[in-house]
Order: structure tokens, then C-alpha cells, then sequence
């Protein structure tokens, strides 16, 4: 025979799982609403403090870089390579950046070039090739001889020296004819790559 208190618990059981579970719900709902929250305010940040990109115009950077036309000329200017950057890498010798030099011929626009030298180097350029702190630098990377601009600078503190990889024919405008330029002014450091064909490279 059946115990009328066990029928009763039973009873009050029941009564109390529609609750139980409208309350799992709520919870199970806050914590996904939290998550895409979250993960929404990560990538914004990413997005608006870490991450940027920035469209390859022109042939300064040539042939590393495509600004949409190969080495031509291309008045295009959203046709080319997609960089990738990182706004809060550490800028080091060899690295590919985006910066906004306040040169009057730019005219306030940015520009994409290689790092050179950093703080206290010394850069020189004689005899169409380039010395780093007195030693001949190998540049696999230029396109072809370099047409010489002559000069020695010194990098100071908070400075980059930054040329473009197509030094033929002066199609570079850089820290040759604007001098070192300061690391305040850069945007970000190429970490990544995407080639006018779809195709993901590392720089």
C-alpha cells in the first residue's frame, strides 16, 4: 500500500519541475546573451585598438607588394594587396609598416614601406647600395638595382629609416628624401597578407 506522504512529495515534485526548468532557461539564456556580448566587445576592441588593414596603392612596394597593377602605375586605389596589421607589434629592422609621416608631399595620406634601421642606426646609401651601421645590407627583397639618392642619416630615439622595396627609377618616396620618421606616426606592423588573387601570404 502506498504511503500518502510519498504520493504527496511526489505531487509537490512535480508542481515544482515546470519551474525549475523555466529557471534553467533564463539562466542558459543570460549566459549566451553574456557570451555574444563578450565576444562582440573582444572583436571591437581587436578591431578598433589591435587589428587594421590597410589597401596596397602604387609600386613603391614592388614586387613584394602589388598595388593592383603589378609594377605599372594603377589609379585604382582599391584594387590591391590587403595588408593586415598589428597596431601594437614591436617595430624591428626588416619588418613591412603602414605610417602617416607628416611629409607635405603626401598630403596627410598613408604610406606602406620597409624598416630599415631603428633607433641608433646609422643608415647609408652610396654607390646605389645600402650600409647599415657600416656593413653592406643584403636586400633580397628590392626590385632590381637601386637608381641612388645619397646620404647618411642617424636614427634617433623614437625613429624608423623606412625605404620602399622598388628603388628603381626613385618610384620609392621615403625616409631618403623625409628622413627618419617617428614611430608615433605608425599605424601598424603586416603580419598578414591578401594578394589581389584571393590568396592568403605572410610578408
Amino acid at each position: 500500500m502506498s504511503d500518502p506522504y510519498d504520493i504527496q512529495n511526489a505531487e509537490l515534485m512535480d508542481m515544482s519541475t515546470p519551474s525549475s526548468r523555466k529557471k534553467k532557461v533564463i539562466i542558459t539564456v543570460i549566459v549566451l546573451l553574456l557570451v555574444v556580448v563578450l565576444a562582440v566587445t573582444c572583436a571591437l576592441v581587436v578591431k578598433f585598438y589591435v587589428i587594421s588593414t590597410f589597401v596596397v596603392q602604387g609600386t613603391s612596394m614592388w614586387p613584394t607588394l602589388n598595388g593592383g597593377a603589378g609594377e605599372q602605375n594603377d589609379n585604382d586605389l582599391t584594387n590591391g594587396d590587403i595588408l593586415y596589421l598589428n597596431k601594437l607589434a614591436k617595430i624591428k629592422r626588416g619588418d613591412i609598416v603602414v605610417c602617416t609621416p607628416e611629409w607635405p608631399a603626401l598630403g596627410g595620406h598613408s604610406i606602406v614601406k620597409r624598416v630599415i634601421g631603428v633607433a641608433g642606426d646609422t643608415v647609408e646609401v652610396r654607390d646605389n647600395k645600402v650600409y647599415l651601421n657600416g656593413s653592406l645590407l643584403y636586400e633580397p627583397y628590392i626590385s632590381g638595382d637601386m637608381d641612388s639618392m645619397d646620404g647618411v642619416w642617424t636614427v634617433g630615439d623614437g625613429e624608423i629609416f623606412c625605404m620602399g622595396d622598388n628603388r628603381h627609377r626613385d618610384m620609392s618616396y621615403d625616409s631618403r628624401v623625409g628622413g627618419p620618421i617617428p614611430l608615433s606616426t605608425v599605424v601598424g606592423k603586416c603580419f598578414l597578407i591578401k594578394g589581389i588573387n584571393g590568396k592568403l601570404r605572410t610578408p
